[in-house]
């Protein structure tokens, strides 16, 4: 695998620029404003390439090499490494999808002119979608929280809020903890959070240094952003265009908490919510209860083995893996995900879900039958969403049209 990268790498075209197209590239490139988690990406129309740190970066990881080429001399050169179409694609999934350690940034452009077209992290895959999931199945549902932990309360209370793009949920939740952060710790596992926005000016509290062992122990991605940007007044007037419904039952929500309201603003302005109109009216908001759910820690999780994991030796070393026999589509797979990373707490929901259980094991026509109509429905989650994205192709809706004559 290793050679077949490098041997890829050497086949790819090098980038020869004029002089004029060199210095003008290199004069935007030292403009951008420096992201030490972001890896920049230029669109070359055949293929990309990345440059400084980035090539590096690429170079190293991917293509197990630490030759790279330069644009320019002296002073003034560049590294830069050239990445194929199909090693773009894996690059982004590993990235955006294996990784939790980088955000993405994709430029279209010439010479010093250059524009970001596309930008995701692990928690807001934004229009990378397009690219990471043409061809495969979206597994898991990537989750996005953002946290105001206030240490002035006594115990320290967390305003939290996240936001589920692949189901178009919004949450709240508000609670106290420990100086251990055990309750975000079960949140971040319950949810699959696989990115947390936290104030700047509170990473650097030493209180918080729990805080940060607690996101590298579940493998979470921390952007920090300024606390000035987490306001909670105008929530519920910007919940409103998103929420599907009346807004009365959203002002009430809201109006219940103090610091959850602006946990939840700052990611309606993070992930670009409002600003985008096939948004509006597409979203359920709900309450995150912790005593909804067992609660589990990372450790809990590993040392039941209830996800994959890579070093499983096969795929039913994992709960996931044994369970994950008939689920056909992603939207199967991730809503096992989700009921085994929130193991219920209420008995009645309990017996209810048996009850299914019980149906299907006591009637082997009825269990034949809907698993071979279920064979032929899709990931409809998925398509709806381009659909409401105005992405959808005349394939996407004959689909759509054939699981409903079903």
């Amino acid at each position: 695998m290793e050679g077949d990268d490098l041997q890829d790498h050497n086949k790819l075209p090098e980038l020869n620029l004029d002089a004029k197209q060199a210095q003008g590239f290199l004069t935007f490139f030292k403009k951008l404003p420096i992201d030490l988690k972001a890896v920049r990406f230029f669109d070359r129309r055949d293929y990309f390439t990345a440059h400084g740190e980035n090539a590096t970066f690429i170079a190293k990881t991917y293509y197990h090499t630490t030759v790279l080429r330069q644009i320019s001399n002296g002073s003034d050169a560049l590294s830069s490494v050239s990445v194929s179409k199909t090693m773009f694609e894996t690059i982004v999934r590993d990235l955006l999808l294996e990784r939790t350690d980088h955000s993405l940034e994709l430029f279209e452009g010439s010479g010093s002119n250059w524009r970001i077209t596309k930008r995701g992290t692990p928690g807001n895959l934004g229009s990378f979608e397009d690219i990471l999931f043409a061809n495969n199945d979206m597994q898991d549902s990537p989750v996005i929280v953002a946290l105001i932990p206030n240490f002035r309360e006594p115990g320290c209370t967390v305003g939290l809020g996240y936001v589920d793009l692949a189901k178009r949920v919004l949450g709240i939740a508000e609670f106290l903890d420990d100086s251990h952060f055990t309750n975000v710790e079960s949140a971040l596992v319950a949810l699959g959070c696989k990115e947390c926005v936290l104030p700047t000016e509170i990473t650097k509290l030493t209180e918080c240094k729990p805080l940060h062992d607690v996101m590298s122990k579940c493998g979470v991605m921390v952007t920090e952003i300024k606390k000035a940007e987490f306001k909670g007044g105008d929530v519920a007037k910007r919940l409103g265009r998103l929420v599907k419904g009346s807004i009365e039952p959203v002002r009430h929500l809201v109006s219940a908490f103090k610091f959850a309201p602006m946990a939840l603003g700052v990611l309606l302005s993070y992930a670009e919510l409002v600003d985008d109109e096939t948004n509006c009216g597409n979203f359920s908001i709900c309450q995150y209860n912790l005593n909804d759910y067992m609660r589990l820690d990372s450790d809990a999780m590993r040392a039941l083995n209830v996800m994959e994991s890579k070093t499983d030796a096969n795929k039913n070393f994992s709960l996931f893996g044994l369970m994950n026999r008939t689920c056909t589509a992603g939207m199967g797979r991730r809503l096992l995900r989700m009921w085994l990373k929130q193991p219920l707490m209420d008995v009645t929901e309990i017996n209810a879900r048996l009850d299914l259980v019980q149906a299907f094991v006591e009637d082997t026509g009825f269990r034949l039958d809907m698993r071979q109509h279920l064979k032929r429905i899709c990931d409809i989650q998925r398509m709806m969403r381009q659909v409401e994205k105005r992405r959808a192709s005349l394939l996407h809706i004959v689909k759509l049209y054939q699981r409903r004559q079903l």
